[in-house]
């Protein structure tokens, strides 16, 4: 099978890499904006070979979009009048509803698009945080619609099994909704606290669960700001009930009061009200 892979940071060379590690015989070719990422994936081997042009990525079996969700609709549009009806396309981003419009709006052959995430990676930007293990294990959403054609499914599928993932099929608006929760809100949550300290800063260092509650924040502020605007509605309706158990939280502080916070602390503690 012939890959290309559109966008080599951390996901796209790992896939790259991973993918080079399970199959033989087949062909990856990588394109990026950035002469160093396409230098650097070369070198680990997570491409055999570099693309002359974004356009020169169409002629494959399945193409990866592995940039940023912004730069998406250009990157359906710059390729929709090179590709053929066999190629199968996919991608990476975080956010599924959005992605899908955009493949309907514009490629040609929207049937032949399967919306993907895979639910890996770290807070480290670029190729230099590929890894040829990242993907092991890790649960890989697919978003299909009633219109996408199996057989392309299954390409992609394929795929995701070579570099160890565990593809996962569900809807897109539902995935959107659960990943808010999941990544999104804590996302939030991680800056928040680095940028508290930050305004406020301290003598100790802080613990594993400082470090554990703040690692995400060194990830790329511009990329979360792209993912959170784009899937927004989602991500405010979790932090709002994120600030009603934390408000109940504050409240029982006033007096204090142990036993409702243990009730509001505990697993198994009903949902807080307004």
């Amino acid at each position: 099978m012939r890959i290309s892979i559109i966008g080599l940071g951390g996901i796209g060379a790992s896939t790259g890499l991973a993918y080079q590690h399970a199959e033989q015989g087949s062909v990856v070719i990588g394109y990026d904006i950035q002469a160093e990422a396409v230098q650097g994936a070369l070198e680990m081997g997570a491409i055999d070979q570099p693309a002359e042009s974004l356009e020169a990525c169409a002629d494959a079996d399945l193409i990866v979009i592995a940039t940023p969700p912004r730069a998406v609709p250009a990157m359906f549009q710059r390729l929709a009048p090179h590709l053929n009806p066999e190629t199968v396309m996919t991608d990476v981003v975080s956010v599924k509803c959005a992605v899908l419009d955009w493949a309907r709006r514009y490629l040609p052959y929207p049937s032949r698009f399967v919306g993907g995430h895979p639910i890996a990676g770290t807070e480290r930007l670029g190729y230099m945080a590929a890894r040829a293990d990242l993907f092991q294990g890790a649960q890989w959403v697919l978003t299909p619609t009633p219109e996408t054609d199996s057989e392309a499914i299954e390409r992609v599928e394929h795929l995701i099994r070579a570099v160890r993932a565990i593809p996962v099929r569900m809807d897109a608006a539902q995935h959107d909704r659960e990943f808010a929760l999941l990544s999104f809100v804590p996302h939030c949550i991680a800056f928040s606290l680095a940028k508290l300290r930050e305004e406020n800063p301290t003598h100790l260092q802080g613990g594993g669960s400082w470090h554990s509650a703040t690692r995400v924040a060194q990830s790329d502020p511009e990329l979360w700001a792209e993912l959170l605007a784009l899937n927004s509605e989602a991500t405010r309706a979790w932090l709002d009930a994120l600030i009603v158990r934390l408000h109940a939280i504050s409240d029982a502080l006033q007096q204090p009061d142990e036993s409702q916070l243990r009730g509001l602390l505990s697993r198994d503690s009903p949902p807080a009200r307004e």
